[in-house]
């Protein structure tokens, strides 16, 4: 009788919870008739990151390798690397390694590159991508219980971080930045969890994930390598015993090492060492430090203007960076909301851990920004926005929660609404064509509608994805 009893109990329990699936549904019927396959289906109108990409895809299903000589996309791709007589993409190769399983299962299926090329970009950005960045809805949805909102207010607050933080631009096609961006959160999500148990026994498995989706993050975008050294400090900053705190970071730290160790034995016959191709200046000389460039240095003490012209130089791409053709805040103001929120959490009696979690949030910002200002990196290659900041946005704008948790005066909602619509509308525009083959040359949403309205013509003579 008891165990009928506790049968009865749980059929009479909420199975499904429509709020926390409003947001990722919203998500994928926005995003799924945007995904570039569809809605751009010429093969030559691709990015070269994402074609190196799918090359890596093709070679590990069909050739067990990751050399990409013999792939659809070796000869039209600029972003590969030759070594010891072959060419491999100079991307870090886990997503691609993740995203071969499901190639996999289509080749064995008969789909394939060679004879449904659109229908196999198409399934794989939709699982590499347009799903986990639906999927980071509702992970935002989880992780604002943290701000005790009720449920309508959550879902809400998970649809606008996804369409607010340009992330949802992103989620159309094939790339690191999103994949990325949707792991951090997971990272956060399982940390906004451990705080809720707020005991050790029963928080381990949240550890070990946050270690885990950390982990895979810095080793799909290397950036993200920031936020994966620095959440082991929101770790040691729960309210527990020491024993407890030092047993908790190495769960973390367990858990982190499976992809990095994973990322390094597929890496290493590649570059010959540990670090992704994109990061070593022979590879890629637009990210090495712009402090050692000669703009930037006064050999000679009699030169005038040696260090100030540096200085000038990173204030200016700074704002470039801000409030520029490609600036955060020019295409996302909203994001100011997460800021707002951040500052109130500072000020209240939050937690110890929150507090950390949202300091890490706005240093791992701040410190990939300045890196990029530091680099050589040409802003043309920053695409829609900045795309290698769609790595931390999402979790900035997570923060503006607290500010929703509160009361206002009606011009603050409306301010904050505008905001969020200038913001939302801009990142749909950014999906429909956030990775044009040659980049924009001017203020990226206005690019996006002109190549909209006017996309260009089909390449003329032989098709790309033919093996030359």
């Amino acid at each position: 009788m008891q165990r009928l009893s506790n049968f009865l109990k749980m059929r009479q329990k909420q199975m499904v919870r429509p709020w926390a699936l409003s947001a990722p549904i919203v998500v994928l019927f926005l995003t799924v008739p945007l995904v570039r396959p569809l809605l751009h289906p010429d093969p030559n109108g691709m990015s070269d990151d994402e074609q190196s990409r799918m090359a890596t895809v093709q070679a590990i299903v069909e050739h067990h390798t990751l050399a990409i000589d013999e792939t659809l996309f070796a000869h039209s791709t600029r972003q590969k690397i030759q070594r010891n007589g072959h060419v491999y993409s100079d991307q870090p190769p886990v997503l691609a390694a993740l995203l071969s399983g499901p190639y996999w299962v289509m080749h064995q299926c008969g789909v394939t590159f060679e004879h449904n090329p659109l229908w196999v970009m198409f399934m794989l950005t939709l699982l590499g991508v347009t799903v986990p960045v639906a999927l980071s809805a509702g992970l935002v949805y989880k992780m604002g219980r943290l701000f005790e909102l009720s449920r309508p207010r959550r879902a809400a607050l998970g649809l606008a971080v996804v369409l607010g933080s340009g992330l949802v631009s992103y989620a159309t096609v094939l790339n690191a930045h999103a994949s990325a961006a949707t792991l951090l959160l997971t990272a956060g999500a399982c940390l906004v969890q451990v705080g809720l148990i707020n005991e050790l026994g029963r928080s381990a498995i949240w550890l070990a994930l946050a270690g885990v989706a950390a982990g895979l993050a810095a080793v799909i975008d290397p950036p993200a390598i920031i936020f994966m050294v620095t959440f082991a400090l929101v770790v040691g900053a729960f309210r527990w015993k020491l024993a407890a705190r030092t047993a908790a970071v190495c769960l973390y730290l367990l858990g982190a090492t499976a992809p990095v160790l994973f990322h390094c034995a597929i890496n290493r016959p590649i570059t010959g060492d540990f670090i992704p191709a994109y990061l070593r200046p022979q590879f890629d000389p637009s990210m090495r430090p712009a402090i050692l460039h000669s703009d930037w240095t006064d050999d000679d003490d009699d030169e005038p203007g040696g260090v100030w012209q540096g200085i000038s130089h990173f204030l200016g791409r700074a704002g470039d960076v801000l409030i520029g053709a490609h600036g955060v805040f020019t295409h996302f103001p909203v994001l100011v909301m997460g800021l707002l929120g951040i500052t109130m959490v500072m000020h209240r009696h939050w937690p110890s851990s929150t507090k950390m979690l949202a300091s890490v949030t706005v240093g791992g910002s701040v410190a990939i920004v300045v890196l990029y200002c530091l680099s050589r990196a040409d802003w043309g290659d920053a695409m829609f926005a900045t795309r290698w900041f769609v790595l931390f946005l999402p979790l900035l704008l997570f923060w503006s929660g607290a500010w929703l948790r509160r009361s206002h005066r009606r011009v603050s909602w409306v301010a904050a609404g505008l905001l969020l619509a200038f913001s939302a509308a801009v990142s749909l525009v950014g999906a429909t064509g956030s990775f044009p083959r040659d980049g924009f040359d001017r203020y990226t949403a206005l690019g996006a509608v002109q190549n909209l309205l006017n996309p260009p013509s089909p390449t003329a003579g032989e098709p790309m994805l033919a093996r030359q």
